[in-house]
């Protein structure tokens, strides 16, 4: 493929990136307006968070599986941005109209539409950029985040600016309108050939080995970054009681994530996947310590919890780019959606959900958070027996 292809091809990917990510704390940015506006319980809202998570991870293997036996890349990815928006609209309405089923039923479409993005953008990447897929993954991951550290701040101050039901449709046309772009750039996209016959081979066994053991340690680790990731607005506002420094706070500390997914991107091509994983969760650990141990001191506490988001959410180059190094070809989206989807994602989901039974039980978002912790500590423990090659001989 051409050089101007293959830039195309990252762009259009990259836009998909940006805008499927930066859905991702919108509705954590929402609880702090559902629960000081309309006075909804954080326990029905951490019940919402589960729906969109856990959705989210069940569908993203079947969407990965029909996306390897057809060729419509292009027209899946766009509908997952589209869903993703109308999620939002739906969000945006039940401001004008308060009810708890239609911010249900917008958590239920946008976990449907986060379903899409990250299995097939990232067998994309890895198909069109081959041995280079580890930086072309960590350039598009790196839009993504700043998607994800933007979207806060936006969506804080277009409600500040023309409240919260105009300021959401806004963002909702938009993400419908970035669906349409992205379905007719990517349009051309189409991959050298489907063969039918080795669409219905069977992975050997050595693989579901290494799909069982890293996504087991994927899935623990998710728990705590996804369960603490959800609440960290409304813990920032318990904190410092202001709506708009905990969005403000968001945006700032997630920009590190922007510079850390070409960062864990090359070492992932460099060092390998593995090496790469171990390092991203360890320095997750740590740097998450720092931001609880100073969680009163703004300016500390937000360059610890930068530092976090550096390495927390670099799983889109280290994980993909890990399967790429691993998987053959003919098995990238469904082995990325197991891995993304049920590790990554459902894992996030059960993480609400301890969170969410733990604030049930009256545990405060400190406590509950250092219980996420210990989740972590114990994901790097079994760290090890992840396997160093698979070897089908």
């Amino acid at each position: 493929m051409d050089v101007g292809r293959k830039l195309r091809i990252l762009i259009i990917t990259s836009l998909a990136h940006f805008n499927n990510d930066g859905t991702f704390l919108i509705f954590p940015l929402l609880i702090v307006y559902y629960s000081t506006v309309d006075r909804i319980s954080l326990v029905i809202l951490g019940a919402m968070s589960i729906i969109y998570t856990l959705l989210s991870g069940l569908l993203s293997p079947l969407i990965g599986d029909f996306a390897d036996k057809h060729n419509i890349d292009s027209a899946l990815m766009s509908l997952g941005i589209f869903l993703e928006g109308a999620a939002i609209g739906l969000f945006g309405i039940s401001f004008m109209f308060p009810s708890i089923a239609l911010i249900a039923l917008g958590s239920t479409l946008l976990g449907i539409g986060q379903a899409f993005y990250h299995p097939i953008g990232g067998a994309i990447l890895s198909r069109t950029f081959g041995k280079e897929a580890g930086r072309a993954l960590g350039i598009n991951g790196s839009l993504g985040s700043l998607g994800r550290s933007l979207m806060p701040s936006i969506v804080t101050f277009l409600i500040l600016g023309l409240g919260e039901i105009t300021g959401l449709l806004t963002v909702s046309a938009y993400m419908v309108l970035s669906a349409m772009i992205i379905f007719i750039g990517l349009k051309f996209y189409k991959r050298e050939s489907i063969d039918v016959r080795k669409s219905k081979e069977k992975l050997e066994k050595v693989f579901y080995k290494f799909l069982l053991i890293l996504g087991s340690i994927v899935f623990i680790r998710s728990m705590f970054i996804t369960g603490t990731t959800t609440f960290v607005g409304e813990f920032v506002y318990d904190v410092y009681h202001s709506k708009e420094l905990a969005g403000i706070f968001l945006t700032i500390g997630f920009l590190g994530s922007v510079l850390g997914q070409p960062a864990f991107g090359w070492l992932t091509e460099r060092k390998g996947g593995r090496y790469a994983f171990i390092v991203s969760s360890l320095l997750t650990i740590v740097t998450f310590i720092g931001f609880l141990a100073f969680a009163e001191n703004l300016i500390v506490s937000l360059s610890f919890y930068t530092i976090f988001t550096f390495s927390a959410f670099s799983s889109f180059p280290v994980l993909l780019g890990y399967v790429s190094q691993t998987f053959p070809k003919n098995f990238y989206t469904v082995a990325n959606s197991y891995i993304w989807g049920i590790g990554v994602t459902v894992g996030g989901a059960a993480g609400n959900a301890l969170i969410t039974v733990l604030l049930g039980l009256r545990y405060t978002i400190l406590s509950s958070f250092y219980v996420m912790l210990g989740l972590a500590i114990f994901s790097a423990i079994l760290m090890p027996l992840i396997p160093k090659r698979v070897s089908t001989a």
